[in-house]
Order: C-alpha cells, then sequence, then structure tokens
C-alpha cells in the first residue's frame, strides 16, 4: 500500500536558519507512478523570500521524476494527498526534475513568497520500478529578506495535440510581458517522446534523460513576447495523449524572471 511519512525540521544556526523537508514516498507496487503531495505552514519561513533550493534523492527502485514547490493561500493538508491536480490558488516556486541542479540565486535576488500565502505544498511525481524501500528526500530552503530583486518562477505552458501512431507532430504558443522582464533561467520540459524544442533556448535534439535548466540573461522588452514550440515524434502502435503521466505529453517553458510584477502573460 501506497505511504509517504512525512518529517519536518528546522535546522538550528545563527541568523535565519534553513527550512529542511524531509520525506519518504512510495506511490505502490511495481509500475506504480502517482503525484503526492503534502502541505506546511508557510509561517516556517519567518515572512522572508526564498534565495535557494536545493534536493537531495537519492536514485533507487523508487525514484522521483520531479519534485516541485508551491505557495498556497488557502490551506492544505499535511498530506498524502493525490494531487495530478494542484489547487487553484497554488502558484509555482521552483521545480526539481531530470538533469537539474540546486537552485542558487545571487545575493541580491530571491524567488518572492505571494503576499498571504499560508501554505508551502511540496508535489513529489513518484515512480516504483521494483520492489524494495521508498524513496527518500529532503528539500531544503534558505531565506532571504530585502533583495535588490524579487523573482518569480514563470511557467508557460503550450497546448499539447493528441500524437497518432508513427507522428511527428509540433505545437507553439507565445505569451504576451507588458512590462520588461529580465530572464536568468529557461527550463524546456517534455516527456519520453519529445524530440525538438524551440524558445528562448533551442535544445536540438531533445533528450527525456537531460532536462536541463539553462542559465540565461535576456532582457524582454514590454510589448515582446516569448514564443515556445515543442515537437514530438511518437514511435509506437499506440496514440499519445495529454497529460501528467509519464505514457502521457507534455509541453513547458519554465523561467525564473523579474522583477515579479512583470512575470506573467497578458
Amino acid at each position: 500500500m501506497r505511504a509517504l511519512a512525512l518529517l519536518l525540521v528546522a535546522a538550528c544556526s545563527s541568523g535565519d536558519p534553513p527550512v529542511k523537508l524531509a520525506f519518504s514516498a512510495d506511490p505502490g507496487p511495481p509500475g506504480s507512478e502517482e503525484y503526492l503531495c503534502f502541505g506546511f505552514d508557510a509561517a516556517l519561513l519567518g515572512g522572508a523570500d526564498i534565495g535557494a533550493m536545493s534536493l537531495d534523492a537519492p536514485a533507487g527502485v523508487v525514484t522521483l521524476h520531479h519534485v516541485s514547490l508551491y505557495a498556497a493561500t488557502s490551506d492544505f493538508p499535511p498530506g498524502p494527498v493525490e494531487c495530478e491536480t494542484m489547487p487553484a490558488d497554488a502558484v509555482s516556486l521552483h521545480v526539481w526534475a531530470l538533469g537539474m541542479g540546486d537552485l542558487a540565486l545571487d545575493p541580491d535576488l530571491a524567488i518572492a513568497v505571494p503576499p498571504g500565502t499560508t501554505h508551502l505544498i511540496v508535489q513529489a511525481h513518484a515512480l516504483r520500478s521494483d520492489d524494495g524501500p521508498a524513496a527518500s528526500g529532503e528539500v531544503v530552503i534558505e531565506t532571504r529578506r530585502d533583495p535588490m530583486h524579487l523573482a518569480a518562477w514563470l511557467p508557460l505552458r503550450v497546448p499539447t495535440p493528441a500524437i497518432g501512431p508513427h507522428e511527428r507532430i509540433s505545437s507553439s504558443s507565445s505569451c504576451a510581458i507588458a512590462e520588461p522582464l529580465h530572464v536568468i533561467s529557461v527550463w524546456p520540459h517534455m516527456h519520453r517522446i519529445g524530440v525538438e524544442f524551440h524558445g528562448l533556448v533551442d535544445v536540438v535534439p531533445f533528450t527525456y534523460d537531460t532536462q536541463h535548466a539553462y542559465p540565461v540573461s535576456i532582457d524582454v522588452a514590454g510589448g515582446e513576447s516569448i514564443a515556445s514550440m515543442c515537437t514530438w515524434e511518437n514511435p509506437t502502435d499506440a496514440t499519445v495523449l495529454p497529460g501528467p503521466k509519464l505514457s502521457d505529453e507534455k509541453c513547458e517553458q519554465a523561467l525564473i524572471a523579474w522583477p515579479v510584477e512583470a512575470a506573467h502573460c497578458e
């Protein structure tokens, strides 16, 4: 039976201590795949914003395809809660996925925790390949007060079509930016049959196992648009549908950008 054990520890040191979120995720029997969420009191951050985040998740028979951190203004239970669909008020703060390293921002920059946030939500996309222990992991958040710039995680999503057997198909969209925006990181994301990505960075060929976050320094003028395009190639005899599972497909271009007020699509 699926189980998710949660341990919350606040490290003790001078100044604002890092917040450590340790968990153990088990999606079920071999072959299982599940999104599991659990909530924390946002007061753990002490009213500060986020300057660095890291994830320690050793590989095993249960792997974490990605772990996401959200902020929410409503209550959220400690979990485990199945959560392929997140609450409507959940705002992305960061995602760790295959090929991504830790987040360490410059000293004058922080990820903004939205005003009114009452809960932090950790979402774990867990997959079991064989019998054995659950996946253990730990998220460490280092807070920062009064930075020069406040940034946001800006997910740009592209409509994903049904991809027929042996079909190669592309989809694109654009995000209109009303005010000047400075982008410092780009993360293109697809699942197993994605072969090309084009946007603020171009990734050709795109491969499932090497989904990096690319450091950039790109200024987007007010009134300009940011384009995203994904191409998939389906080698199977079955239709691949859009969705959250690894047997499904998706297309995202997630940015870290500042100022936070400009980090949204018109």
